[in-house]
């Protein structure tokens, strides 16, 4: 069966070229290959290494190990198996079924993957762990292996962190298909050139690459097209702009969209693409603003594309959407163009842009975000975009748990974004805005709040649409509910909330 010094040692006489790590939920099988996919796409290049590492989480035991490392072949790298199970919970004949189980598996769907490597001059190994805690043996591999890249499955979302603390590589984690968060390796600096040229790489395919794996009667599937992503993506944003280009932007300060005593907003044309100009005046929140808008990478949050800070203003440059949320949902014509399916999907995208300000942003939680249909800009396909661009955001410390701090206004912000998420998606279940809602005096949470209390969904719905017909309006409604009764309930954070959306739970 060979020995574990045929597992631990199976790179060393790999090509030049750098070597990057993909850890994947082993059980999930070829529902955990997005992250294979997107490190081959945007990270891999030619003589390059990439090791799978397929961790099975509900296989085995830790105590009184034995390893029994297990050569099963697929090309010329072929796939290790290293298996930790307790002598007492497997025997060994339901062992060597389960290595046959996951021998025909892991041939069957990763072999176009080794094809494409092959082609690309991609050494390709996968191996599997059983028994072993997930960041254990990354952390372990990453030691023996010196990668340049740790690519996690979104399932390994709790071990991120962890990972990171103890490698000296960059760290990615797998968000959605083709959308990964990326943390710099401890020793490089966010602002470095290097960092900067490896997020423009991957920028750069996220708006040209197409899925390159074409399984049996399965065709090619293209991402969307370069046109349905803002400017912020493109090569050479975000970047700085004198007082003359904004002039020239917004046609001499005239189109003026929104002014209120913390700022004026511009609608303009940079080149042939429409933006958004924002000017604040000069003080240390607009400047907090700038930071945090700076570092925000995020499909469903509108980018910055660039800045101007001269005199007492700072200006911030952003993509402009097709139009508000709120907007679509007050014009008849418009609302019914946007069928359940579609205020679901928004649902899910801004939900995940909450996520990844409040659990995933490096720095610590982005709150207080001011979450509403008027902040919700629609991009190509009625896609949901979270404006950031308001002053009254905060940022807690990486150091501040919200679930143990004893400062209480720490926990009251991430709260109420949570009900506010709960308000917004009252109001793409109802219809209204609730900026603008009155019913007998009532807001449009204390008039929605006892339907859904009593599930009386059918007297929520939005009427200009007809009743859903499948149970997603309906977890929406759960979510709501959830999020609206937070106050007197256990913590509720933004990950439990979309597990409702989603249907999970």
């Amino acid at each position: 069966m060979g020995s574990q010094s045929e597992y631990s040692t199976s790179l060393e006489s790999s090509p030049a070229g750098e070597t990057v790590i993909v850890v994947m939920n082993g059980n999930k099988g070829k529902g955990s290959l997005d992250a294979l996919e997107w490190a081959i796409k945007y990270i891999v290049g030619p003589k390059d290494t990439v090791v799978v590492l397929g961790v099975l989480p509900e296989i085995g035991k830790k105590s009184n190990p034995s390893c029994l490392p297990f050569h099963i072949g697929i090309g010329s790298s072929g796939i290790y198996i290293k298996l930790e199970f307790s002598n007492n919970e497997m025997t060994s004949s339901e062992l060597h079924i389960e290595i046959e189980r996951k021998k025909r598996e892991y041939q069957k769907f990763l072999e176009p993957y080794y094809h494409h490597c092959k082609k690309r001059e991609v050494k390709l190994d996968i191996r599997l762990a059983a028994g072993l805690e997930s960041k254990s043996i990354t952390i372990e591999e990453a030691q023996k292996l010196d990668p340049r890249w740790i690519v996690l499955d979104g399932y390994f979302k709790r071990d991120k962190e962890y990972i990171h603390k103890h490698v000296d590589c960059h760290v990615a984690l797998l968000k959605s298909k083709g959308v990964a968060t990326l943390i710099p390796s401890k020793i490089t600096d966010p602002k470095c050139e290097e960092w900067q040229i490896v997020c423009r790489r991957i920028d750069d395919h996220a708006l040209t690459a197409v899925d390159f794996v074409e399984e049996p009667h399965s065709p090619k599937q293209a991402l969307a097209s370069p046109s349905s992503y803002g400017l912020s993506w493109r090569t050479g944003f975000q970047r700085t702009f004198t007082l003359g280009e904004i002039e020239e932007i917004t046609n001499g300060f005239n189109n003026v969209i929104l002014k209120d005593h913390l700022r004026i907003a511009y609608g303009g044309v940079f080149g042939e693409s429409p933006v958004t100009v924002i000017c604040f005046p000069a003080d240390d929140q607009a400047v907090f603003l700038l930071k945090i808008a700076s570092r925000v990478r995020h499909r469903s949050i509108l980018s910055l594309i660039g800045y101007c800070c001269i005199g007492d203003s700072v200006y911030l440059i952003c993509d402009c959407p097709q139009g508000s949320l709120e907007a679509c949902l007050l014009c008849d014509q418009a609302a019914t163009k946007l069928l359940w399916k579609t205020r679901w999907d928004i649902a899910l995208e801004i939900g995940t842009a909450i996520e990844y300000l409040h659990e995933e942003f490096v720095d610590g939680s982005i709150v207080n975000l001011s979450i509403c249909s008027s902040h919700v800009g629609l991009g190509g396909s009625s896609c949901g975009m979270l404006c950031i661009y308001e002053p009254t955001i905060k940022q807690l410390k990486l150091d501040d748990d919200p679930m143990k701090s004893s400062d209480i206004d720490k926990n009251e912000y991430l709260r109420a974004d949570i009900k506010d998420y709960g308000v917004l998606l009252l109001e793409l279940i109802s219809g209204q805005s609730r900026r603008l809602f009155e019913k007998d005096g009532q807001s449009l949470v204390d008039w929605a709040l006892p339907l859904l209390e009593k599930n009386l969904l059918s007297q929520l719905f939005d009427p200009r649409l007809t009743e859903p017909s499948d149970s997603q309006v309906a977890h929406m409604a759960r979510a709501a509910l959830a999020c609206l009764k937070n106050g007197s309930s256990p913590y509720l954070n933004i990950s439990k909330v979309l597990a409702i959306v989603r249907g999970d739970q």
